[in-house]
């Protein structure tokens, strides 16, 4: 009877083991197919934990997802509606479930967390903010760097890198595109072009008769806006007035809170510009283009020369609002500022041959979402001199008088 009672006994402990090891096996594999898989966290960490709906880890997870989409494009998936049973069950069959490599990439890396719904060819993820990722290659964050030392040169990323460049789609686009020959006209009282600076303090290359002091460990760029990027602003105004044509230059410093929300900052500026005066139709962010010193770029293939004086070239950039991570809700009208860049283009070139360089398309969105007349222009470049940045405002002002009626 005994011997009965153990095999009993062994027969019952045996069987509790296999239930729990089958529950167990099914719990883990249910986890693993809804892509939410176990993680063990010790009291300590889940005490320090935020709540998961305002947490900056969540935060992270959007800009970790938007790299990764970019890069896997398998992860750009739609959302899978509510997490109960049957619909998670349903979405797993009739879309493959396990055999999508999403589903190992977000067990194997769990920031991964729920994928977004996100349209076919976009990087736009729920918590993108609207004007996210704008921050140009040119230089880091303006806060980033407190050492003593100047920044080298070489740390200088050329604005016209191939990092951003345009979708294969955008350049055939591009090439479509026909610029209306008959002169923009903007009607109304009051100022018509509003010129700002979103690189408030962007400077050029030091002139030994006109010295400046530059920004503390930022090379290039000066708190000193008599030398800046803003300067030629005020000289641009100043001779389109001198024309007849009613012009806002706003100065605000726009790189106060630091270098990468400098294009948030402007936008807050545009609109409420915008707000004040209904006039203004047209947009102009003026700036200096910058290179580093492996860019092979010259000082003189920078300028041309124009009544035997030294000119700084000109380029218009368009943003087609494609994103490189993440994206934006609202996208401009790129195509209709590129009709206004081309045929600015064109006029100066074809009264200032070699003035003015080709048009560049970029995957940013530059704040010209506000008008279908947004551009932004690159007067000169830290290879040139303010004098010659202050000489191509003179003939910019006669190309855009010459294209507005």
């Amino acid at each position: 009877m005994v011997r009965i009672k153990v095999m009993r006994m062994s027969s019952l402990i045996y069987f509790v083991v296999i239930t729990v090891l089958a529950v167990a096996v099914c719990f883990l594999s249910w986890r693993l197919l809804s892509g939410n898989p176990v993680r063990f966290h010790s009291a300590a960490e889940q005490e320090e934990q935020s709540p998961p709906a305002e947490s900056g880890e969540d935060k992270g997870n959007s800009i970790y997802k938007a790299m990764l989409n970019a890069g896997f494009s398998a992860l750009a998936a739609g959302d899978r509606g509510s997490d109960n049973f049957f619909s998670t069950l349903w979405y797993r069959i009739s879309r493959g479930g396990i055999r999508d490599p999403r589903t190992i990439l977000n067990y194997s890396m769990p920031y991964l967390g729920k994928e977004s719904d996100l349209p076919d060819n976009t990087f736009h993820t729920p918590d993108t903010p609207d004007n996210a990722v704008e921050v140009s290659s040119a230089l880091p964050d303006g806060n980033a760097d407190k050492s003593s030392k100047p920044v080298s040169a070489d740390s200088v990323d050329s604005e016209e890198g191939g990092s951003s460049d345009v979708s294969e789609e955008a350049r055939i686009i591009i090439d479509q595109i026909k610029v209306d020959p008959q002169p923009l006209v903007l009607p109304g009282q009051g100022p018509k072009i509003m010129i700002y600076h979103s690189h408030t303090r962007e400077s050029f290359q030091q002139d030994p008769s006109d010295p400046y002091k530059e920004a503390s460990s930022e090379a290039f760029r000066t708190n000193d806006l008599s030398h800046s990027v803003v300067k030629v602003g005020e000289a641009l105004a100043q001779r389109l007035t001198e024309r007849g044509i009613a012009v806002l230059h706003d100065t605000t410093n726009h790189e106060a809170a630091g270098y990468n929300s400098s294009y948030a900052q402007s936008l807050k500026t545009l609109k409420a510009q915008k707000a004040a005066h209904s006039s203004l139709q047209m947009f102009i962010d003026l700036h200096r283009n910058g290179y580093n010193t492996k860019s092979k770029a010259k000082a003189d293939q920078e300028v041309v020369t124009i009544n035997g004086e030294r000119v700084a070239k000109v380029m218009v950039v368009i943003g087609t609002g494609e994103g490189t991570v993440g994206g934006f809700r609202e996208k401009p009208k790129w195509k209709e500022n590129a009709s206004l860049a081309i045929k600015l283009t064109n006029k100066v070139n074809e009264l200032y041959p070699g003035l003015a360089k080709e048009v560049l398309y970029k995957r940013g969105r530059y704040n010209q979402h506000i008008s279908t007349n947004s551009i932004l222009i690159e007067v000169g470049s830290n290879l040139t001199t303010l004098a010659e940045a202050d000489r191509s405002s003179k003939y910019l002002a006669e190309a855009i008088s010459q294209i507005i009626e």
